[in-house]
């Protein structure tokens, strides 16, 4: 009897033990909305971004988070954008209305305060400030009393809303990061609004706040975008200032971090979000390529990057271009760059779309430059690359702006025509120029704008 009884004990043990529930380790998010028609409602964060499905018959939606990074996030609901904090283990429930913006939305959860807080503290800007280029044009001792005004209201609408005293020391930082980054951005804007190049803030304004500003502080650069904007801007002045007169902008800036930023992750994901774009750009491929793998720590970011240097060495200066196949001619029937070469003239070709600002102001130039070199050894061409909806306004703009040279329409955007993609095309507008043989002579070609650059370029190769 007296085993029977230890063996059930020892039963009840193992079983107590084995139904033992394991941690939470994820959150769900969920809620309504109302007034909303699209498929998706989009998830956006510190190197973040899910869209999570939407129910129209039912106005719901509803997702599980893993691995998510404790911090600040934004909610789209269409054009309505609802600022959340969310955690890796606790979950939100949030109502919102997706088209009356004077209705704030409903937070259900352990950190339903500081969403609260959150929709409070997006409604001082707009109280208090107005919006950015009012902010921006006002006088500088203005701008300062108003600036004054709106950090002291944030800061005392922090402390009034019961929030956890960890998020609160942290978001103490972030409103001053907020006032930091608009004080060091007055007298670029200022002078942006004003057309007024001269303009310089008074010997009283605190010119050098962001150099009071500890920039390796990871925890700051994962919760505070104020954080992060502030440091990049930072970054940029100085690798501005360090560049040689005719040295790569993208090479300094990569050399800038290293040498200015200890913290590993704040390094890591700096040079990272950098070489995605510059390593597509740079004039310098292999010694951009090798100082990258030098300064990275990250296995997975350095994989990527390898994976985007390999194929850009196919692109490289002497390699046989991509091709681009029966592209809608301008002027009728269809263009192959197979067409084009073989002729004995080098290709200048510009990837441009209607919708591109910076395009249009090389559209000039670039006529220009075709009237200069109209009875030279050399074919401009002009791309775009606009999606096919866009046929009417394509034709349109070369109508009005009365473009010559070969005009041809792709009909899909840059990610989608295997042409562009294969050069790896991130940003437009973009040149490219290619031998008369169809060899590749500079991928990343300079622009009209750029002048005596180009011009140079053309003169060695006796164009």
């Amino acid at each position: 009897m007296k085993r029977l009884f230890l063996l059930a004990v020892s039963v009840l043990i193992f079983t107590a033990c084995g139904d033992k529930p394991k941690p939470k380790d994820y959150a769900v998010i969920s809620g309504e909305a109302q007034n909303f028609r699209s498929r998706n409602i989009t998830l956006i964060g510190y190197n973040f971004e899910k869209d999570i499905k939407f129910d129209r018959k039912t106005k719901t939606f509803s997702d599980t988070l893993k691995n998510l990074v404790p911090g600040h996030y934004t909610l789209s609901f269409g054009k309505r954008p609802v600022n959340v904090y969310l955690t890796s283990v606790e979950d939100l429930k949030v109502m919102v209305d997706a088209k009356k913006r004077t209705e704030d939305p409903v937070f259900e959860g352990v950190n339903a305060n500081i969403n609260n807080y959150l929709t409070e503290r997006y409604k001082k800007f707009g109280m208090i400030l107005g919006n950015a280029n009012k902010l921006f044009s006002l006088p500088e001792e203005e701008f300062l009393s108003k600036m004054d005004e709106y950090k002291s209201e944030l800061e005392d609408l922090a402390e009034a809303s019961q929030l956890p005293a960890d998020y609160l020391e942290k978001e103490k930082r972030n409103i001053y990061y907020e006032f930091a980054r608009n004080i060091n951005n007055y007298q670029p804007y200022h002078r942006i609004l004003y057309g007024d190049e001269e303009f310089e803030v008074s010997d009283n304004f605190p010119k050098n706040i962001v150099n009071e500003i500890n920039f390796n502080n990871s925890e700051d650069y994962i919760n505070s975008y104020s954080y992060r904007t502030l440091l990049k801007e930072f970054l940029d002045k100085k690798a501005n200032k360090r560049k040689p007169k005719d040295g790569d902008f993208d090479l300094t800036y990569l050399e800038t971090v290293h040498t200015e930023v200890v913290d590993t992750l704040i390094k890591n994901d700096l040079i990272h979000d950098a070489a995605v774009r510059q390593i597509t750009t740079t004039s310098n491929l292999r010694e951009y390529y090798k100082k990258y793998m030098g300064y990275s720590t990250n296995e997975t970011n350095k994989a990527e990057i390898k994976e985007l240097y390999d194929k850009l060495k196919l692109t490289a200066k002497g390699q046989p271009s991509p091709k681009f196949t029966d592209l809608e001619n301008y002027n009728g029937g269809t263009t192959s760059l197979d067409d084009l070469i073989g002729k004995g003239k080098y290709i200048y070709i510009d990837v441009w779309a209607t919708w591109c600002g910076f395009c249009k102001k090389e559209i000039p130039l670039l006529k220009r430059l075709e009237q200069q070199y109209h009875d030279k050894n050399i074919e401009f061409v002009s791309i775009s690359v606009d999606k096919a909806e866009l046929k009417e306004k394509w034709k349109q703009t070369i109508v009005d702006r009365e473009m010559t040279g070969v005009q041809l329409f792709a009909g899909k955007s840059e990610s989608e025509l295997d042409f562009t993609k294969n050069y790896l095309i991130k940003g437009l507008p973009r040149f490219i120029l290619i031998d008369p043989d169809g060899k590749i002579v500079n991928a990343n070609a300079p622009r009209p704008s750029d002048g005596d650059k180009l011009k140079d370029i053309f003169e060695e190769l006796d164009i």
